[in-house]
């Protein structure tokens, strides 16, 4: 197998291309806000979540008095969010159409965007 060589001289315009390259990425995910974050308690609410919007750790720390749902609006490959439900209530808490956390149950649920759709990831009790 056969290498190929450098070149036989530094071309500046190499150095550059990569420095325009790396600046232009480095722009990009300043300029993407920093979501990674605890919302606060949403109480006894349904709500909509819109990926880089909303704090990516959504709380449910209040009792529930009625079916909520949460529906996962927009979206972009690599997008999610950790629903943590510690409020109880005799009502359930629906992930969009992906999880239903259950009535009188502390609980939590990861989504993520596949670039298509939202899907669970991960799901567990407190």
């Amino acid at each position: 197998m056969l290498l190929p060589k450098a070149p036989s001289r530094y071309d500046v315009s190499d150095q550059d291309q990569l420095r325009n390259a790396l600046e232009v990425g480095v722009s990009t995910l300043e300029q993407r806000p920093n979501t990674s974050q605890w919302g606060a308690d949403r109480g006894d609410n349904s709500i909509t979540l819109n990926a880089g919007t909303d704090a990516e750790i959504q709380r449910f720390a209040t009792a529930l008095t009625a079916n909520r749902t949460i529906t996962l609006g927009s979206g972009f490959a690599g997008a999610k969010f950790r629903i943590v439900r510690s409020g109880l209530g005799a009502f359930t808490l629906a992930v969009g159409a992906v999880k239903t956390l259950p009535a009188g149950t502390a609980a939590w649920a990861d989504v993520g965007h596949d670039g298509t759709a939202w899907v669970l990831s991960a799901q567990g009790v407190l």
